[in-house]
């Protein structure tokens, strides 16, 4: 028998966001989440990957969505983590998440300090490798890991949209669209 699978999308400051959920006897929980796209609606993305999802809401959905709508307005939201279904990242992401989700809104940290506290022996490249298949963005806010240089580096709804994040959060920028290093933690 395979387990149900949902998806529900609500419309943010950022654009169309999209969740990929199931309901497991422990509660509900989220599978991934979904980034605007400018290329793509996001029922279509959402379709590619889960074939078989099913549009649907139910309370606890409709409670992260009003919380996702207030994330990607810049708010300060606190989302329990055991709504997350971790078992699709290996122990490595993990470890990189976790830490992630320690970067307070208002800082930034960088790749290769992440790499640091994870334990990462593969270093900076392997966690951005990570941080690039965050199920969780918004929720998990990758959008708060730069490079050493203070460049922005990469993100799943592109560099736009994570220089419109930090400068949401307080995040100030250099004549060189650098991060200042004073919001580095």
């Amino acid at each position: 028998m395979t387990e149900s699978v949902y998806y529900t999308s609500t419309a943010t400051r950022l654009g169309n966001v999209g969740i990929v959920w199931r309901r497991k006897d422990s509660g509900t929980t989220i599978v991934r989440i979904f980034l605007p796209d400018e290329n793509e609606r996001i029922d279509d993305l959402i379709r590619r990957s889960f074939p078989r999802a099913v549009r649907r809401s139910d309370r606890t959905m409709k409670q992260v969505m009003r919380s996702i709508q207030a994330l990607a307005a810049g708010r300060d939201v606190a989302l329990s983590e055991k709504i997350l279904d971790m078992k699709a990242c290996g122990e490595f992401q993990r470890r990189v998440l976790n830490q992630v989700m320690r970067i307070p809104k208002g800082k930034v940290s960088t790749y290769g300090r992440l790499a640091e506290k994870s334990r990462a022996t593969r270093g900076a490249r392997a966690t951005g490798n990570a941080l690039a298949m965050n199920p969780y963005p918004l929720i998990i806010p990758c959008h708060r890991v730069i490079r050493s240089d203070g460049s922005l580096g990469g993100f799943g709804g592109g560099l736009k949209m994570k220089k419109d994040l930090l400068l949401m959060e307080g995040i100030t920028f250099d004549s060189k669209a650098k991060v200042l290093a004073k919001f580095l933690c």
